[in-house]
């Protein structure tokens, strides 16, 4: 075979529904991320990783809409507070600024402490009552089982002692 010939062409199958196909230029799987090594632990690599697209989606990500708006409002009261307290607006809005990004941190941080615990205590009430389900299947059983063995027992009787004789 020359290398100008055409190649042959392979008889065409019909894709099945589960199995996904994917070009040859694209990977089946998508690569997977490598481990950090001590030259990837840097403020620039991890500035690199995000996009402007995470910016705009910030509000979504779980208890970063609370830490915002509660760092906001204590934020914006301290700098009216220092404000009318005398101090130039720059710097009563240093303090807003400050303020806030301290409480928004604060804020965020807590309601990352009460979601591990509310995820701890849900895993704990899964875990018994699957323990609860298991007993109660058990005990289940085990009285199906005395069952079974009474009407064994009794029909075991009932075939040795006849009530009536034929001679």
């Amino acid at each position: 075979m020359s290398s100008n010939d055409p190649p042959k062409p392979r008889p065409e199958q019909p894709p099945l529904p589960w199995v996904q196909t994917s070009s040859p230029s694209t990977p089946p799987h998508p690569p997977k991320p490598k481990s950090p090594t001590s030259e990837d632990l840097s403020l620039s690599a991890a500035v690199s990783t995000i996009k402007p697209a995470d910016f705009l989606t910030v509000h979504q990500a779980p208890c970063s809409r609370t830490g915002l708006l509660t760092g906001i409002g204590v934020g914006s009261a301290v700098g009216a507070v220092r404000w009318l307290l005398g101090l130039p607006i720059p710097r009563a809005a240093n303090w807003a600024v400050g303020t806030g990004a301290i409480t928004a941190i604060i804020q965020y941080e807590y309601c990352q402490a009460k979601r591990r615990q509310e995820k701890a205590k849900v895993a704990r009430v899964v875990e018994v009552y699957g323990q609860r389900q298991a007993e109660m299947r058990a005990k289940e059983e085990e009285q199906k089982r005395i069952k079974l063995e009474e009407e064994k027992r009794l029909q075991e009787e009932s075939q040795k002692k006849s009530w009536w004789k034929i001679w």
